[in-house]
């Protein structure tokens, strides 16, 4: 017969991946709002040069318009992400 392996186990008493400590201790050094901050902005320029490129280089409207499009949208995502990191502090 096998056994229960999981009977052996013992019971985490904290979620797994929960940190404890402040932000800014040694337990929390960085805050997360700040690594997805610079996604934003990074997808934001991405968005912004490929609008570019679209209208210049390839002449087509509806991929110009898309991309602006998505462009505002990640900028209206980085305007989210800085003020919640403004709050967080």
């Amino acid at each position: 017969m096998r056994r229960n392996r999981d009977a052996k186990r013992p019971r985490r008493t904290r979620r797994r991946g929960s940190l404890k400590g402040p932000i800014g201790s040694l337990e929390r050094p960085a805050s997360p709002l700040l690594f997805r901050l610079v996604l934003a902005v990074f997808g934001l320029v991405v968005l912004i040069a490929g609008a570019v490129l679209a209208a210049l280089v390839l002449d087509s409207a509806p991929l110009t318009v898309i991309l602006a499009a998505g462009a505002m949208a990640a900028g209206l995502n980085v305007f989210w992400v800085s003020r919640r990191r403004r709050y967080e502090r």
